[in-house]
C-alpha cells in the first residue's frame, strides 16, 4: 500500500483512479446486456412434433406356396452309396503315398501268401499281400502275379463312388 504524506496528494490521486474507473466500462456493459434482452424478448420457435411412423406389416410365408422358407433347415436327400470305402478304419503305412510315387519291384513267396514287393519314394521297401491298402484313393490289393500287382481303387467322382482298377506291371530296373 502505497503512503502519501500530504492530504492534497491522496485526494488528488483518488479522484483520479475514480475517473479512470468510471471511463473503462459502463457504455460497453449496457449494449450487451440490451442486446441480450432483445434476444430474451423473441417469441420461440415452436418444436415440430415427432412423426408417426407406420408399423411394417408382418409377412407370413404361406403354408402351400411351393417356395421354401429361408428360416427352416432344407433336407437334403441321403444318399445310399455302397461303394462309399470304410473312412473310419486305421491307415496303412502306403496310403500316404500316391499311387505313382510307388513302384512294384518283386514278389516273394511264403508258403501259400505270396507278397508284392513295394519300393516307397524314399527306397524303403514295404511288402503287401492281397487285402492290404495303397495309395490315396483306397486303393485294395485284389491280385498278386508274377509281373503285375491290380489294385481295386475307390474314387469319388461327380459326387458318387465309383471302383477303378490299376495295374502296376514289375519294374525289373529297382
Amino acid at each position: 500500500m502505497i503512503k502519501f504524506k500530504d492530504n492534497i496528494s491522496s485526494r488528488l490521486m483518488l479522484a483520479l483512479i475514480t475517473v479512470v474507473l468510471a471511463a473503462c466500462g459502463s457504455s460497453a456493459d449496457d449494449e450487451l446486456s440490451r442486446y441480450i434482452a432483445t434476444i430474451n424478448a423473441r417469441p420461440a420457435h415452436p418444436i415440430q412434433p415427432i412423426p408417426a411412423f407406420v408399423p411394417i406389416e408382418k409377412f407370413v410365408y404361406p403354408e402351400n406356396n411351393p417356395r421354401r422358407s429361408p428360416f427352416t433347415p432344407k433336407e437334403v436327400e441321403k444318399i445310399d452309396d455302397r461303394l462309399a470305402p470304410n473312412v473310419n478304419r486305421p491307415k496303412e503305412p502306403l496310403e500316404e503315398f500316391p499311387l505313382d510315387a510307388l513302384k512294384f519291384v518283386g514278389i516273394l513267396k511264403q508258403g501259400s501268401i505270396i507278397w508284392g514287393l513295394i519300393s516307397e519314394p524314399g527306397g524303403k521297401v514295404a511288402r503287401v499281400k492281397v487285402g492290404n491298402y495303397m495309395g490315396k484313393d483306397f486303393g485294395k490289393v485284389i491280385s498278386i502275379k508274377r509281373t503285375s500287382l491290380t489294385i481295386e481303387e475307390t474314387v469319388q467322382i461327380a459326387g458318387k463312388w465309383e471302383k477303378k482298377l490299376t495295374t502296376f506291371n514289375l519294374n525289373a530296373s529297382e
